[in-house]
């Protein structure tokens, strides 16, 4: 990167390893970044007993509970991408999700009957927002919510609003495959599938505010029984994803977006997402199983392979 360090700040939320890093004098914005983190994961985790998103899940079916603005106004956005990615992105999946965790974790596959009970969990149409006492509630018991796929995004952008509000232009976001790089040109680089972390497929030349996001399969998986097993469920069958995507990349402008549209996106494949991601100006890459890439058209030009 062009430029000397002068500030950084790492630290784990949101379940990976944060890194803020800032080209200038920057001590009190970068504080005030972590902490507006750290706070953001306190609410939304699914895992910590004390978060709202916690308080949700475990009065699911039986009353509603009040929420801050952040996670009232991220769940709204969650069931907004829901409807525009006709439900393949669903926060109300983390059943099913937990359901493939499990079974990579122990090298066995659910049983028919288990996992098609926890597809019947899986429906955003069952999150009750009621907007002026800001409450939420899932409708039937046994009903989960998990903010995962679209959290980091949405810390992200809130960090890059902080230090556009203490003047700060020059700087890199990387929350986890999420970044955002703020002001010069910098190169950002595109996980090698189930290649060693940090190893580069391509790299994207990006500057001014945009973000990168990008998800694979790769990041959790094992063979069972003879069969491929990885973490990104496709909720019309259940199962893992058989899209073909070993990974898939998206720039754009807002990172919560892109978050949500990369899972979806992931799972509708290079052909069929394209026109979604066109509508909304979103650029993209697709590295398939096939060991083809496929990449948007105003892509080409800023995209190192």
């Amino acid at each position: 990167m062009i430029g000397t360090v002068h500030t950084q700040k790492l630290f784990f939320a949101m379940g990976t390893v944060n890194t803020i890093t800032v080209f200038e004098e920057a001590d009190e914005a970068l504080s005030a970044a972590k902490e507006r983190v750290k706070n953001l994961d306190r609410k939304l985790s699914a895992y910590s007993h004390d978060s709202e998103i916690y308080s949700i899940n475990s009065r699911a079916g039986i009353a509603p509970v009040e929420v801050s603005i952040d996670t009232f106004r991220l769940i709204k956005h969650s069931v907004m991408y829901s409807r525009l990615t006709d439900g393949l992105f669903d926060i109300t999946s983390r059943p099913l999700s937990q359901l493939w965790k499990n079974a990579i974790r122990c090298g066995q596959l659910p049983d028919e009957n288990t996992l098609n009970e926890a597809r019947k969990l899986v429906n955003y149409r069952d999150i009750i927002l009621d907007f002026p006492k800001r409450t939420v509630m899932l409708k039937n018991k046994g009903q989960q919510i998990d903010l995962g796929a679209i959290a980091k995004g949405y810390a992200a952008d809130e960090v890059r609003n902080i230090l556009h509000a203490y003047g700060i232009e020059n700087a890199v976001i990387n929350f986890g495959g999420t970044v955002i790089n703020m002001g010069q040109q910098r190169n950002i680089g595109i996980q090698k599938p189930f290649a060693p972390n940090g190893q580069s497929a391509a790299s994207i030349k990006v500057e001014n505010g945009k973000a990168v996001v990008s998800s694979g399969l790769y990041e959790q998986f094992c063979i069972i029984d003879g069969s491929f097993i990885h973490h990104i469920a496709d909720i019309r069958t259940g199962k893992p994803s058989d899209s073909g995507s070993l990974g898939v990349t998206l720039i754009g402008d807002n990172a919560e977006e892109l978050d949500a549209l990369a899972t979806a996106a992931f799972i509708m494949g290079a052909e069929k997402s394209m026109e979604l991601l066109k509508q909304h100006n979103i650029e993209a890459l697709f590295i398939t199983g096939d060991n083809k890439v496929y990449v948007t058209e105003n892509l080409r030009e800023i995209i190192r392979m």
